[in-house]
């Protein structure tokens, strides 16, 4: 149906041509541009086109001669096209589109004022687009409140009057487009979801126990089904709807590849949460991978060669060098209820061995002083030390009634020092921001055994601190792992500036891809259900059909 109105938006251009005088052109071009903004154009928009053809002395971008140029044929067949990026080919002035045809182009004769309009909205039309492709549809800070990684809004004007001087459309797309190979790998799992919703989905796996192998069931026939649906088995893996089948090893081994690509345990049985995420919708999760596109046009485009990625509902970090993943490892995020750890983006910059951890004043009013009026040894217990403003001298906390506490009136704090149980571990990764938050070693190491890891304050804590501590001093002959290792378990503590300062990025993606393999989440914090309701769902069929049908018979008329 898109390739129809495709058809039909260039076959008007062709079939109404005229005389084309480009010294007139550039003139209509010339008068239009330097007049004031009309109704049609926002200020801010129309002062991007009054730039955008004054830097090429009013030469049209998209019309010559008796023809339009192929940029426009790759214009607008990018804008009907624009749903298989996860944008909203409604969200393009189409019917404007047809008009300016229309005037452009009718029978009997036209303007050079007329064909300047054209070439003017299909170039508000590439600006819309492409500031789409280069920001996203909508603003981060109205879809998601936890998200604080800047936009490029501000660069999108420079950024597109540079794109526009491409000879093909091609390379005036290119620099919009997220750099990410999730991104493109998500544009084609896109494509292949809608396939499979064109097709009817899959089905539902029944309720009941767990399935395990050696079991023989209508429940196992269904799961066939629904594995080879996805890529999880081979399409010939499957047994005929209704008949009964066995879970036998090729089963397994589908089920342990979903499991793996939705975050789950391995096990190779359908327990309550694998079965939960066989029969999630396919509607559902074409919605989320829309969503995932989203957040990552929302990123800078380029992340750079060397920088760290912390992906929240995936609880992994990722090191990169030279474009390559060199380390990963697991890590824990924040709790959902009122401890999530932000997304934001900064700088690391400093690395602090044996570090003394000043425990923030939540945490002292909601644990630790509940702990010290149950237990008065508490603190010593645990390395904590009492402090007033500014001192480094601790105070005696047997000077304090703790029963008196008054929780919001505080005029001590409490650190904990360099220790095993430092709650910091033995390092941590500072990179200054709003929140506070960095990433740091722990001494509670079990918990990275567990699946689902939002169990933390906020902070991103490391399973391997030490090996990403080797990352980040790469390059400085002083550091090498066994001097690395020396001050992790030194008796003082010792501030590192690191010289090569690298990017971290903590990140809220879930959907992505693992060496071009679809990946989903879990939304931990719960914000993929709001988000995915303000993005809203593509335009039905029939108004792209209503579209199509007028515009068949503008050409016909």
């Amino acid at each position: 149906m898109r390739k129809i109105l495709f058809t039909v938006l260039l076959a008007a251009a062709a079939a109404g041509c005229h005389k084309f005088d480009s010294d007139k052109m550039e003139a209509a071009l010339e008068s239009a541009v330097n007049a004031p903004a009309g109704p049609r154009y926002a200020a801010d928009r129309w002062s991007t086109m009054q730039a955008i053809y004054r830097d090429r002395n009013f030469e049209p971008i998209w019309l010559q001669r008796e023809h339009p140029r192929a940029t426009a044929r790759g214009l607008v067949e990018a804008l009907t096209r624009a749903d298989d990026q996860g944008l909203r080919m409604r969200d393009y002035d189409l019917a404007g589109l047809r008009k300016s045809l229309e005037n452009a182009y009718r029978k009997g004769g036209t303007t050079m004022q007329e064909l300047a309009d054209l070439d003017l909205r299909l170039t508000s039309l590439y600006l819309d687009y492409g500031k789409d492709l280069l920001t996203g549809r909508l603003d981060p800070a109205a879809v998601d409140t936890g998200w604080y990684i800047k936009s490029r809004r501000a660069a999108v004007d420079s950024t597109l009057r540079a794109a526009i001087r491409a000879p093909n459309f091609e390379h005036m797309v290119a620099p919009l487009l997220p750099k990410q190979p999730d991104y493109a790998a998500l544009v084609k799992a896109l494509e292949q979801y809608r396939a499979i919703a064109s097709d009817g989905g899959w089905p539902d796996v029944p309720a009941g126990p767990p399935l395990a192998p050696g079991i023989s069931s209508e429940r196992v026939a269904a799961l066939r089904v629904r594995l080879a649906a996805t890529g999880d088995i081979a399409p010939s893996d499957t047994i005929p709807a209704g008949a009964s089948a066995s879970f036998d090893a090729t089963v397994a081994a589908g089920v342990r590849r979903f499991q793996a690509r939705h975050g789950l345990d391995t096990t190779g049985v359908v327990d309550r949460a694998t079965l939960a995420a066989l029969n999630v919708p396919v509607q559902t999760r074409i919605r989320q991978i829309e969503l995932n596109l989203e957040r990552l046009r929302w990123l800078p485009p380029d992340l750079g060669p060397r920088y760290v990625l912390v992906n929240i509902p995936d609880y992994r970090l990722h090191a990169y060098d030279g474009g390559r993943d060199v380390l990963t490892m697991r890590v824990v995020v924040g709790s959902e209820y009122g401890h999530a750890t932000p997304v934001f983006a900064d700088t690391l910059s400093e690395v602090v061995f044996r570090p003394t951890w000043n425990v923030p004043r939540d945490i002292t009013n909601e644990e630790v002083i509940p702990m010290v009026r149950k237990d008065p040894d508490y603190l010593a217990q645990h390395h904590y030390e009492l402090v007033r403003g500014n001192s480094a001298e601790p105070i005696d906390p047997r000077s304090i009634d703790w029963n008196d506490v008054d929780t919001n009136k505080l005029d001590f704090r409490v650190r904990q020092q360099p220790g095993d149980d430092n709650s910091l571990g033995r390092v941590k990764f500072l990179f200054p921001n709003q929140f506070d938050v960095y990433m740091h070693d722990t001494p509670a190491r079990t918990l990275f055994g567990r699946n689902a890891r939002a169990l933390s304050h906020g902070c991103v804590r490391l399973e391997h601190p030490d090996r990403f501590a080797g990352y980040v001093l790469q390059g400085e002959s002083a550091w090498t792992s066994e001097r690395i290792q020396q001050a992790m378990t030194a008796d003082s503590t010792r501030n590192v500036r690191v010289k090569r300062a690298v990017p971290v990025y903590i990140v809220y993606l879930t959907a992505f891809a693992t060496d071009g393999v679809l990946q989903f989440r879990h939304d931990p914090y719960g914000t993929d259900g709001r988000a995915i309701g303000k993005i809203g769902n593509p335009a039905p069929d029939a108004a792209l059909d209503s579209a199509r049908v007028a515009l068949q018979k503008f050409f016909k008329s």
